[in-house]
């Protein structure tokens, strides 16, 4: 049965359980009430893990697993009211019952959240240091929709409904309904004095402990990141460096998503949600703080504290508008890699001073995965569009508008082992991106041979490996100019390859594709052949690093050690001493 004829079997199933129960409640028949009561009840259960989202979707409502389970604990009490009506304890205990049932599924919920909160940290949480008189914080568990304990609970009242009907003992019904107040009751109670315990600490006195362990590590440098999820690797592609700097530093995100993935970088790693956290962290001991994402309203909460040195690092060498914003006013610095980087913010309207930009050269991903092996030796072509960026007007991707020509063109080829590499944070703003690399992913796969779809640690690897590669205006396309990788970019928003290159300069070393397939094709043949941008590559990979003596990692330490030295020269704008 496929996937689509699974989720209406499973729509009308669930429907018509309900419509059972309403006939069985209302007859009453509480054995058969009792049949389709447990039907239903581990159908839910199954289908809030499994597919969550199917029947709010195909009933039409937005009433949740929770609610729909309310509606089972009604007709419960409708089932009650119906079989004994002259026994007003039994059909008042039902109703108690009930409500307590549903408070205690939403005290599950509520508690549960609460409690993989509190592990996670609490308020801000940390890796890769130490917090004295707090536990590590460890990755929050997901939490369950539905509490399984409390959901086979509910089946308890209809049983003793059953039970009743079957041996003539309305009574088997009361016991059934104490029984569940009492447990209920207790969960909840217990639930209490859980909450109690795990917050047994303030906010603010975890968040006291936490800046008195930033104090003892006294970090001179802070990198700074917010961005969407998935886009962590801007802050990886710098912590080796930072490692090598001898000074203590310390990483500052403003997302939760990003801090599981920092574990065990070497570097300590904090997660202050407000801005009130960023200034409470600023320890006295900062002097330098390093921004990898120009996210302009949030950097803000930093820039704006007295006594440290702003400098934009980027994250990564490209023609994308960020990498030429005249934002970027607004640091001390900007660190580019080359000339080529200099130069994207000498046109008038920029503002920024030709004496605050420095050349430290190119900070490169490091492989950390490999390639999937393969049978064969056919030449690797890699398709790495990038993601939909965070606004409209910055979104350079083909992924949605060309990905599944470029892919279709590229697998038709029968000599080429082709590699499909989508962003990691492909599809963190539009849902319509998600879905291409999900479309695009089957269409991989049901290509057979070695073609393969690579996760974001295996592409570095791919790009030293390929014979070729389409790729978007990012990063990557200065690494295949440094790697002499031949590479071509689609044109995308109705731009012809003139105004792509003009708009974008790096695209100059490469082919630009505007007639699929056929200019896939003819790049294709150039790369595997002639290679004639050979020339363009290698001019341009110049001015993208400029000069090369001296090691990366030296220029690196060398402009944070003037950062900072210049930072201790600034009197008029020295932090204010701490009483």
């Amino acid at each position: 049965m496929t996937g689509s004829l699974l989720r209406d079997a499973a729509a009308a199933g669930v429907a018509l359980a309900y419509v059972v129960l309403v006939i069985a409640a209302l007859l009453p028949a509480p054995l058969l009430f009792l049949v389709f009561a447990v039907l239903l009840v581990l159908a839910e259960l199954w289908l809030s893990r499994q597919m969550p989202d199917l029947l709010p979707r195909l009933l039409r409502t937005q009433l949740g697993v929770r609610f729909r389970l309310l509606s089972l604990d009604v007709l419960t009490a409708v089932l009650a009211a119906r079989f004994v009506p002259e026994r007003s304890v039994i059909v008042a205990l039902a109703v108690v019952a009930v409500a307590l049932l549903h408070g205690g599924r939403d005290a599950a919920g509520i508690f549960a959240r609460r409690r993989e909160w509190r592990r996670g940290g609490g308020p801000v949480s940390w890796r890769n240091l130490a917090v004295p008189g707090l536990p590590h914080p460890v990755v929050p568990r997901e939490v369950a929709a539905l509490s399984v304990p409390l959901a086979l609970l509910t089946l308890l009242l209809p049983l003793g409904f059953a039970v009743g009907e079957a041996t003539d003992r309305p009574s088997a019904a009361l016991v059934a309904e104490l029984a569940v107040i009492a447990v209920v009751a207790l969960y909840i109670a217990g639930r209490i004095v859980q909450y109690l315990l795990l917050n047994r600490l303030s906010h603010d006195a975890v968040r006291a402990k936490v800046q008195g362990a930033i104090e003892q590590l006294a970090p001179q440098v802070v990198v700074h990141f917010s961005g969407r999820r998935g886009t962590v690797e801007q802050v990886l592609l710098w912590t080796p460096v930072l490692r090598g700097l001898g000074r203590p530093c310390l990483v500052l995100v403003r997302e939760p998503t990003h801090i599981a993935a920092l574990d065990g970088c070497g570097v300590p790693v904090v997660f202050a949600p407000r801005s009130q956290d960023v200034e409470l962290f600023m320890v006295p001991s900062v002097r330098l703080a390093l921004y990898p994402s120009d996210v302009t309203n949030i950097n803000n909460h930093l820039i704006r504290v007295p006594g440290i040195f702003d400098v934009l690092i980027g994250h990564g060498d490209s023609d994308e508008p960020e990498n030429r914003s005249p934002i970027a006013r607004m640091y001390d610095e900007i660190w580019v890699a080359g000339p080529e980087g200099r130069d994207r913010y000498a046109w008038p309207a920029s503002g920024v001073r030709k004496d605050r930009i420095r050349e430290i050269g190119p900070i490169r991903p490091q492989p950390s995965e490999p390639v999937p092996s393969a049978l064969g030796d056919r030449p690797i072509v890699l398709y790495a569009p990038t993601w939909e960026n965070v606004l409209d007007s910055t979104d350079l991707s083909s992924l949605v508008e060309r990905g599944a020509d470029v892919l279709d063109a590229l697998l038709a080829r029968q000599d080429v082992r082709v590699l499909f590499a989508p962003a990691a944070p492909t599809g963190a703003r539009l849902q319509d991106y998600a879905d291409a690399v999900e479309t695009l992913g089957r269409r991989v796969a049901a290509g057979g041979l070695e073609h393969a779809v690579l996760t974001p640690g295996q592409v570095p690897a791919a790009l030293a490996q390929a014979a070729f590669a389409v790729l978007d205006v990012s990063p990557l396309v200065s690494e295949a100019i440094r790697l002499d990788l031949p590479f071509a970019a689609c044109t995308i928003r109705g731009r012809t390859p003139e105004a792509m290159r003009t708009m974008f300069p790096t695209l100059g070393a490469g082919a630009v594709l505007e007639h699929l397939p056929e200019d896939v094709f003819r790049a294709l043949d150039d790369a595997l052949g002639p290679d004639v941008r050979a020339p363009q590559r290698a001019a341009l990979r110049r001015r993208l690093d400029g000069d090369e003596t001296g090691d990366v990692a030296q220029r690196f330490g060398d402009a944070v050690t003037d950062a900072i030295a210049a930072q201790h020269g600034r009197r008029a704008f020295a932090r204010p001493a701490t009483g």
